[in-house]
């Protein structure tokens, strides 16, 4: 009897032991599945939050008949002309209500609200849910973030002193449908950044780099390890990073332009906000980021895109003020243009 209890339990020691690795190897086929279903879902709310923004845009041009600057306002004593065109597309996505107390000069200040950074004003603190996408990764922080900044085109120098456009949005300028005659179907308005996160990439840059950069944006990625993940740990980042700030609209916080490809590094020049720079559309999705087209489309653009030559200096004042100009990086900067000529076909 006792020899064949003894057999029975290591039977059923044997029975479980197969039973537990049956689930083991079960859970491992289906957890990676249930991870990309929920980034999948994640990526689908970040797309259709991004389409909420593109319709805002569209009806702002309908109701002004211009797109607003990236970044502008009141001047000196008022929000230091830093305000984020976000803050102009309020009313058409989320809130009248934040709208009519900057417009006013409440809390004390003056109508179009005090500078972005002042964190007492509670506009500023206010948290747009369309602003914002499911797979960033946020950290808490004294200012409410965004994922969502606006193309420069392929400029690196004077970005927030540019005498014309060469992107769909300017500091300091206004646009209309009537300049993209590269086509609105074939201009980037908005890209998607990250928020800071472990150094990652998608949401940081190096901060108060030289001016070399300027004209050769390939020395950015210098600033990161070998797997482009990770800015090393030598590297000085900003302390907030990229889109800590929705309303400011400093070219850290709100600003891309298409010279190198989605997901690379992002590098400013002799300072921390709103100053020259590398600055790299980015997101948290496995390969890529969602971009804004002018027509109103989003798409998913790869981090393979053809980005044409790093190392290649950006186009001048000089160079696309009187004439076209095509972008030296490649699909992903002809597409960042509005008046470059460029051939684009499929990407």
């Amino acid at each position: 009897m006792r020899d064949q209890t003894k057999r029975r339990r290591g039977y059923s020691l044997r029975i479980l032991l197969v039973v537990i690795a049956i689930i083991a190897a079960v859970l491992a086929f289906l957890l990676p599945l249930l991870q990309r279903a929920r980034e999948a879902s994640r990526r689908l709310q970040c797309s259709n939050n991004f389409k909420q923004i593109t319709l805002a845009m569209h009806n702002y041009h309908d109701t002004f008949d211009v797109f607003p600057a990236a970044m502008g306002g009141t001047g000196v004593g008022g929000n230091e002309n830093r305000l984020n065109a976000l803050v102009a597309f309020i009313p058409f996505i989320e809130s009248n209500s934040i709208t009519d107390q900057i417009q006013a000069g409440s809390f004390g200040t003056p109508p179009g609200g005090p500078a972005p950074w002042d964190k007492t004003y509670p506009p500023w603190q206010y948290d747009a849910a369309a602003y914002r996408c499911p797979s960033a990764v946020y950290e808490a922080r004294d200012y409410k973030p965004a994922n969502y900044a606006f193309s420069v085109g392929d400029v690196t120098r004077d970005l927030h002193q540019l005498p014309k456009p060469r992107g769909a949005f300017a500091p300091g300028l206004l646009t209309t449908f009537a300049d993209f005659t590269d086509g609105n179907a074939n201009t980037i308005a908005m890209a998607e950044i990250g928020t800071d996160y472990r150094r990652q990439v998608q949401g940081q840059y190096a901060v108060n780099l030289p001016e070399t950069i300027l004209a050769d944006p390939g020395i950015c990625w210098r600033t990161v390890d070998r797997g482009k993940k990770y800015y090393l740990k030598n590297v000085r980042l900003h302390d907030r990073g990229r889109g800590y700030n929705w309303a400011d609209g400093g070219a850290g916080p709100g600003l891309v332009n298409t010279i190198l490809p989605p997901n690379s590094p992002s590098c400013a020049v002799g300072g921390l906000e709103a100053v020259d720079g590398v600055y790299s559309a980015g997101s948290q999705h496995p390969g890529g980021c969602n971009v804004a087209l002018c027509d109103g489309s989003v798409r998913f653009i790869s981090e393979e895109i053809d980005a044409g030559n790093s190392a290649a200096a950006p186009p001048t004042h000089e160079d696309y003020a009187e004439q076209t100009f095509a972008s030296p990086y490649g699909v992903w900067g002809a597409l960042g243009t509005i008046a470059g000529e460029e051939p684009i076909g499929d990407y």
